[in-house]
C-alpha cells in the first residue's frame, strides 16, 4: 500500500495521504489512531488477528473498522440524507432517479501493511 505521512498546514497536524483506495484507511488512522494507547491497541489487535485468528471491531466517529486474519476493512458512512431532497430536486420530477446512500467508502488492506503504516505513524508522532 502506497501512503505518504506529511504535515497538513491547513490542519496544522500530521496526516497520512494515500490514494482513492485506501483513503478510508488514511483518514481513520490520521483522526482516531493518535494517542499511544489507541495505536497500541490497533497493533494489538492485529497482532491477535494474526496469531489467535481473534476479530476485533471499532467504532470511531463515522469510521467502522474490523481487524481479522484476512487484514482490516474500514468503512467510512456518509451521511446524505439531508442533501437528499435537494438532488433529487436537480433532476426535476425524476424522484426515483436518485437514491442517497449512507454505504460511504471502504478501504482494505493486509495486516502486514497495517501494522507498517501504524509502527511509521508512531514514530512520526513521537
Amino acid at each position: 500500500m502506497d501512503y505518504e505521512i506529511a504535515f497538513d498546514q491547513e490542519e496544522s497536524n500530521y496526516r497520512i495521504f494515500t490514494g482513492y483506495e485506501f483513503a478510508a484507511i488514511g483518514e481513520w488512522v490520521s483522526e482516531y489512531v493518535r494517542e499511544l494507547e489507541m495505536i497500541q491497541r490497533v497493533l494489538m489487535a492485529a497482532r491477535l488477528a494474526e496469531t489467535e485468528k481473534e476479530t476485533t471491531e471499532f467504532s470511531h466517529g463515522p469510521f467502522r473498522v474490523v481487524i481479522s486474519e484476512e487484514g482490516v476493512n474500514v468503512a467510512r458512512q456518509v451521511d446524505l440524507n439531508a442533501a437528499e431532497e435537494e438532488i433529487k430536486a436537480m433532476f426535476d420530477s425524476q424522484d426515483s432517479f436518485y437514491q442517497t446512500s449512507t454505504d460511504g467508502i471502504q478501504a482494505e488492506c493486509g495486516l502486514e501493511d497495517l501494522v507498517e503504516m501504524i509502527e511509521n505513524w508512531h514514530d512520526v508522532l513521537q
